[in-house]
């Protein structure tokens, strides 16, 4: 029975020691070496398997149970063997010369001890036994074992040769496997001369510990830190990315805010004749279209870092459907085409959601619709509703179209990140490619679920289902007193006095324009450290608020709020501090709030949000 409790003390000891190796599923299972390693240790667990029974069946007298598992006891120590060599291969790095030697060496050892088993029940050349259970060895044993002894000893000479050209941890590991190799040759010669005792196993035993403890162990470390060192590369890349979008936002969106906001100054001038305002109105539809083009990178941005968070606020689902539809048949119109909108339940309902964001959602799809539907064709936008329930209600959105179809090839990428069917789509319609992936990212925050159905040449049809949580608060009292507030707020805000922190000279004179249409005065400074001496050099209540850009010379925005809030001066908690940047990112607003400003808005400048922000303030 020594055979067989040593060979279930190493099988304890190989499993327990080897347990993160046999039943890894993380990322380092993938490594080849430790794919090598792993099929190794199944190829020794089946040696010592089989050398755990042959003492239990030995002991039993059981001759043709016994006869059957040293069969396989052969067959898996040739197995071992093979595995052994391909392991070294393998960690190596070497599948050339000697190498690929030791590799064809391995095969044709495994080849070997099959030929001799299978030749061993007609003529007993590698073992037998007789009436009473003993067991002889053959002669074509010992001739396994020599050929095992040469292939351990070549391996661990092959090995130690290489760590000779190695320095540190690698020479340590190269050391420790040339180290098994001679263990396990050790091993062997005893067994040579001692067949009917488990040294083989006891070699396995102590040769798997050294593995697991010098090898196997030193290339995890090496591994976890190696992903240490990629996460943070890819942290640094991502910061860089965020970086580079933020201020290619920045320098993009400051000159498209002078010709946007000079743009429809010269529209609203009376002196501007007709045909030089068909010009103007097609100089801002294009700027229009680029800013949509940045405001979709830096949605998608947004999305690939985990920075878009949808709101949570009430909103009304027949107001917004209202607006898609009054935008979508204006479009329609102007290219000819049959728009038609129908509803199936009630749509009054107030809801909490983000309305922008479904709005979004609609207007790409619908915008799409219409943008590859050519002219005379037409598109269909039905809402449905699917289920009522106490706290929320289902709704169905189905948009069609008759226009140029989406191929059945390209559908499956329909929803990847600047994704075309061909380039025409580029230069004809004007795409991309940014849209739809937004469109489906969104949806899915929402829950949702998105489908298309398309076939070319005859049109598409979209179906989103999205699931909205009711809202015990009716809003439109709310919006009444809005109304009636802002009138009044509207003629309070004239004769009042702004600072504007303005570092570009443009885009000073489009705000003091847009300010002065509702005869709100303007002072202008032209960065942060001239913004903050004119505040503190003026007596209480002379500036209503300030708009502080956030990029200027000498002291930034940033910078000029801090100033003024750390300052003495009676107004300095109380004033309105109002961004007004390019700074478009969610992380510009974080920063905004964090300084001390009480509002965050983006350029190009709204005139309606700018009026807006300071009424809140009245």
């Amino acid at each position: 029975m020594t055979y067989s409790i040593i060979g279930i003390l190493a099988t304890v000891v190989l499993l327990i020691n080897n347990r993160d190796v046999l039943w890894s599923k993380d990322e380092y299972s993938r490594v080849p070496t430790y794919r090598a390693y792993c099929h190794l240790l199944y190829g020794i667990l089946a040696y010592l398997i089989t050398d755990m029974l042959w003492g239990i069946l030995k002991a039993h007298k059981l001759i043709t149970a016994n006869y059957i598992d040293t069969v396989i006891h052969f067959i898996a120590m040739a197995t071992a063997v093979m595995l052994w060599t391909r392991y070294v291969i393998v960690y190596l790095g070497n599948r050339k010369g000697f190498g690929r030697f030791l590799h064809f060496a391995g095969s044709l050892f495994l080849c070997f001890e099959v030929i001799i088993v299978s030749i061993n029940p007609f003529k007993p050349i590698l073992f037998s036994f007789d009436s009473d259970g003993k067991y002889h060895a053959g002669l074509a044993r010992y001739i396994t074992l020599i050929i095992q002894i040469i292939l351990f000893l070549l391996t661990s000479l092959y090995t130690l040769i290489n760590a000779s050209k190695t320095r540190g941890t690698d020479r340590r590991r190269h050391l420790t496997i040339g180290l098994f190799g001679i263990a396990i040759t050790l091993f062997i010669c005893v067994q040579f001369f001692y067949p009917l005792l488990p040294f083989y196993s006891m070699g396995y035993l102590f040769g798997t510990c050294l593995l697991h403890s010098f090898v196997v162990e030193d290339e995890k470390d090496e591994y976890r830190e190696a992903l240490k060192k990629a996460l943070h590369t890819a942290e640094e890349a991502s910061k860089a990315k965020s970086a580079f979008l933020s201020s290619m936002s920045h320098e993009i969106r400051t000159p498209m805010n002078a010709i946007i906001g000079i743009n429809n100054i010269a529209l609203s001038d009376p002196s501007t004749n007709d045909k030089t305002k068909e010009y103007l109105n097609k100089i801002g539809t294009s700027a229009e279209h680029l800013l949509d083009i940045i405001n979709d990178i830096l949605d998608m941005s947004r999305i690939e870092s985990g920075k878009l968070i949808l709101k949570e606020e009430v909103f009304q689902f027949s107001k917004e459907i209202k607006q898609v539809n009054t935008i979508i048949s204006g479009q329609c119109n102007d290219k000819n085409l049959k728009y038609s909108f129908t509803s199936d339940g009630d749509l009054e309902g107030f809801f909490l959601g983000d309305a922008m964001k479904l709005k979004q959602v609609l207007i790409n799809i619908l915008g799409n619709s219409v943008k590859f539907t050519p002219e005379g064709g037409s598109v269909t936008f039905t809402i449905e509703e699917v289920a009522d329930e106490s706290s929320s209600k289902t709704f169905r959105f189905i948009i069609s179209d008759t226009g140029i179809g989406i191929s059945s090839d390209f559908l499956p990428h329909i929803y990847d990140a600047f994704s075309q069917e061909n380039n025409a789509s580029t230069s004809t319609y004007g795409s991309t490619g940014l849209g739809m992936s937004i469109t489906k990212r969104i949806v899915d925050m929402m829950n949702g679920q998105i489908d298309v159905e398309s076939e070319q040449g005859k049109g598409t049809t979209f179906t989103l289902t999205i699931t909205f949580n009711k809202s015990d608060k009716n809003c439109l009292d709310d919006k009444t007193d809005d109304i009636n507030a802002s009138k009044s707020a509207e003629k309070q805000l004239r004769g009042k006095k702004v600072l504007i922190a303005e570092d570009v000279a443009i885009n000073a004179e489009i705000l003091i324009s847009i300010l002065e249409s509702k005869g709100i005065e303007a002072d202008v400074a032209e960065n942060g450290r001239v913004a903050t001496e004119l505040f503190l050099s003026k007596e209480p209540g002379y500036y209503f608020a300030i708009f502080m850009d956030m990029r200027m010379p000498e002291v930034d925005g940033l910078e000029a709020t801090r100033l003024i809030r750390g300052s003495d001066h009676p107004d300095a908690s109380s004033i309105p501090i109002i961004a007004l940047t390019a700074n478009a990112f969610d992380e510009d607003v974080q920063k905004s709030h964090d300084a001390g400003l009480n509002e965050h808005l983006s350029k190009p400048i709204e005139p309606e949000l700018i009026f807006k922000t300071l009424e809140k303030y009245i």
